[in-house]
C-alpha cells in the first residue's frame, strides 16, 4: 500500500462521521457498564465488612474457649503450682531448698583463713570437714577449699576442689553445689586465659542452670546467668526468664504483660497459674477463613477486638484470609459485567478500525492512481517531447545538412529507446508482481556481466559527465540466474546512483565474495536517504522527500524491481545510508555450487 502523505480536506467530515457512529454507542455502553461495576463494588465492600465482622466474632469465641480449657487445666495443679506452656521456667518462684550447713561449722577454718592469714591451716581444717558424712558440710568445705586455693594462685588444686564440689547434691553459698562448683571452674579458666576450656565449661554451667531451675531463686539465678552466657557465647533464654518473672509476680485472673521484652499471658486462679509464651499464644490464634494477630490497632482490611470488650488478655486484629472466596458470587457477576464491557469495547474498536481501514484504503488507492499517473506521465513526457520536436523539424525540412540530420536521427533513436525501456519496465514489473515472469536460469559469470554493464552505462550519452569506478576481481564469480534480468537490476542501481549522487558525480561498483554469497555493491557519495525513509525505499512508486523537492525524475519502480529480481534469484538486497554521506546498495546472490 502506498504511503499517504496527506488526506484531502473533503474526507475529514466523512472520517469524523464514521468514527462518531462507531465510538459514541460503544462509549455510552461502556459508561453504563462502568456505573454498574461501581455499584457492585460498593455492595461487595459492605458485604465483605459484614462477613469479616461475623468471622471476627467467631474467632473471639474460639479464643475464649481455648483459654477456658487452659483455666480448667490450671485448676488441677497443686496449690501454688505453675504450668509453663512451651518452655520451662528459668528459675523457681518458690525454689526447692537444698540442705546447706550453717556457717558456724566452718568458723575455725575461716578464723585461720581471714584473721590469722594462715591459709595452710585453714585448708587443713576444711579438708577434715570435707570428709564429713553430711553432704551439706562437704559442699561448704570444698567451696572454701577452692576459694583458698584461688587466693594462693594454686589453680590446679582449685580446679580439683571445684570438681569435687560439682558432684555433691547439696547447697553451698546459697546455690546448688554443682552450679557453684562449675562457676569456680569457669572462673579459674578465665583467670588462666584458657579460652577454649572456658567456652566448654561455660556451656556446662548453662546446662546446670537449666537442669537445677527448681532449686534456683531469682537472685541466685541472676548471679550466675550473665556469666554463663558470656563464657559460653550463648544468649540468655529470654523467654524462659520472662516466664519465671511472670510466675514470680504472682499473677491473678487472666491477663498479659511484658516481661524482659516478651508478652507473657497468664491464666491464674486460686494461687495456680498457666503461663503462655508468645509462640504458644500465637498457635492458639484461629486459622482457616481468618488471619488473627495481636495488635492494638487494626489495618484497613482488619477488624479490631479490644481486650476490654472481649475479656481476652489481648486485643486482636482479624482479617479474612481469602476475601475473594467470600465474595465468589459477586466476583462471578462482576466477571460477567466486565466481559460484556470488554465485548462492547472490542466491537466499538473493531468497528472504528474497520471503518478507518476502508476509508484509508480508498484514499490510498486514489493516491496510488495519482502517483502512478504523475510518475509515468513525467517519465514519458521527456522522450515524447524530444520525439515530437525532432520529428517536426525533420518533416518541415528545418534541419540543414546531412550530418545535422544524422544527429537528429540518433537523438530520435535514443528517445525511442528510452521510451521503449520505460514501457518494458512497466510491463516487466507488472509480470514480476503477478509472478507471471519466467526467468532463464543458467550459470552466469557475475564479474563479466558487471564489467559489460558498467561499460554500456558509460557509453550512454545521458550519463556523460558521471564517473563509475569498478572494483571487480579478475577471476570468475559464478552464480545461477537470468543474465539480462540481473543486468537490469545492476543498471537500476547505477542509474539510481547517477540521479542521487549530488555534486560528487561519481560512484563505485564493487564485486566480492562474502562467505557463500557474491556481494555486488553500488556506492555513491550523494545526498543519502533519511533513516525514516529507508524502510519504504524498496516499495513500489515510493519517492523520497529529496526526490520530490529536487524534482529528480523517476517512476519509483527501479528499487522495487531490484528487490523482486534478487528474491527471484534466492538473494537479498540491503541498504546502508546516511543523509549527506551517500548510500550503499548491495545485492547478495548465492554462489554456484
Amino acid at each position: 500500500m502506498v504511503k499517504i502523505q496527506s488526506l484531502q480536506p473533503a474526507h475529514g467530515p466523512l472520517l469524523a462521521a464514521l468514527l462518531a457512529a462507531a465510538i459514541v454507542p460503544a462509549g455510552l455502553a461502556a459508561w453504563f457498564a462502568w456505573r454498574l461495576l461501581d455499584q457492585d463494588r460498593i455492595i461487595a465492600g459492605e458485604q465483605l465488612r459484614e462477613i469479616r465482622e461475623r468471622r471476627s466474632d467467631e474467632a473471639v469465641q474460639d479464643l475464649s474457649r481455648a483459654l477456658a480449657r487452659l483455666a480448667r487445666e490450671a485448676r488441677t495443679l497443686p496449690p501454688g503450682g505453675i504450668l509453663p506452656l512451651d518452655e520451662p521456667l528459668a528459675f523457681a518462684a518458690q525454689p526447692r531448698l537444698l540442705p546447706e550447713a550453717p556457717a558456724e561449722v566452718f568458723s575455725s577454718g575461716e578464723r585461720e583463713e581471714f584473721q590469722s592469714g594462715r591459709s595452710d591451716r585453714a585448708i587443713a581444717a576444711y579438708l577434715k570437714l570435707a570428709a564429713s558424712a553430711s553432704a551439706a558440710v562437704r559442699a561448704g568445705a570444698w567451696l572454701r577449699i577452692a576459694r583458698t586455693y584461688r587466693k594462693l594462685g594454686k589453680h590446679q588444686e582449685a580446679l580439683q576442689a571445684g570438681r569435687q564440689l560439682r558432684g555433691i547434691p547439696a547447697a553451698a553459698g546459697g546455690a546448688p553445689a554443682p552450679v557453684a562448683g562449675q562457676w569456680i571452674i569457669c572462673s579459674i579458666h578465665q583467670e588462666t586465659r584458657r579460652l577454649r576450656e572456658l567456652k566448654e565449661e561455660g556451656a556446662a554451667l548453662r546446662r546446670l542452670l537449666d537442669s537445677n531451675q527448681s532449686a534456683l531463686s531469682r537472685d541466685v539465678y541472676e548471679a550466675y546467668a550473665e556469666d554463663a552466657s558470656r563464657w559460653s557465647g550463648r544468649p540468655r533464654p529470654v523467654v524462659r526468664e520472662a516466664l519465671a518473672d511472670a510466675a514470680f509476680s504472682r499473677p491473678s485472673g487472666t491477663g498479659a504483660g511484658q516481661f524482659r521484652g516478651q508478652w507473657i499471658t497468664w491464666i491464674a486462679a486460686g494461687g495456680r497459674a498457666a503461663l503462655l509464651t508468645p509462640d504458644y499464644a500465637g498457635r492458639m490464634l484461629p486459622s482457616g477463613p481468618v488471619r488473627v494477630r495481636f495488635a492494638a490497632h487494626a489495618n484497613p482490611d482488619e477488624s479490631l477486638r479490644r481486650a476490654g470488650d472481649t475479656g481476652l488478655p489481648w486485643s486482636v486484629a482479624i482479617a479474612l484470609t481469602d476475601p475473594a472466596k467470600e465474595l465468589a458470587p459477586f466476583a462471578a457477576r462482576r466477571q460477567l459485567l466486565v466481559s460484556l464491557l470488554a465485548l462492547v469495547t472490542a466491537i466499538g474498536i473493531c468497528g472504528s478500525y474497520l471503518a478507518w481501514r476502508l476509508v484509508r484504503r480508498e484514499l490510498a488507492l486514489a493516491q496510488m492512481q495519482s502517483d502512478i499517473l504523475t510518475a509515468v506521465s513525467h517519465e514519458f513526457r521527456t522522450p515524447l517531447t524530444t520525439m515530437q520536436q525532432i520529428s517536426a523539424a525533420l518533416s518541415e525540412g528545418r534541419v540543414p545538412g546531412e550530418a545535422r540530420r544524422q544527429a537528429y536521427y540518433e537523438a530520435l533513436s535514443r528517445a525511442t529507446g528510452r521510451l521503449h525501456r520505460l514501457v518494458e519496465t512497466l510491463l516487466d514489473f507488472s509480470r514480476m508482481e503477478s509472478e507471471a515472469m519466467r526467468f532463464r536460469m543458467e550459470p552466469v559469470d557475475l564479474s563479466a556481466l558487471t564489467l559489460r554493464a558498467v561499460a554500456d552505462f558509460g557509453n550512454e550519452t545521458l550519463f556523460r559527465g558521471f564517473t563509475l569506478h569498478t572494483d571487480v576481481p579478475p577471476e570468475e564469480i559464478a552464480v545461477t540466474g537470468d543474465a539480462e534480468v540481473l543486468r537490469r537490476a545492476l543498471w537500476n542501481l547505477m542509474e539510481n546512483a547517477w540521479k542521487y549522487s549530488g555534486e560528487s558525480r561519481e560512484a563505485w561498483v564493487r564485486l566480492s565474495r562474502k562467505g557463500k554469497d557474491a556481494a555486488l555493491s553500488v556506492i555513491d557519495r550523494g545526498i543519502g536517504i533519511p533513516r525514516g525513509e529507508q524502510g519504504d525505499i524498496f516499495r513500489k512508486f515510493f519517492r523520497g522527500a529529496a526526490a520530490r523537492e529536487g524534482n529528480i525524475r523517476g517512476s519509483g519502480l527501479g528499487l522495487s524491481m531490484v528487490r523482486h529480481i534478487t528474491r527471484a534469484h534466492r538473494g537479498r538486497v540491503t541498504l546502508e545510508s546516511q543523509p549527506g554521506a551517500g548510500s550503499t546498495f548491495t545485492i547478495y546472490l548465492p554462489l554456484e555450487d
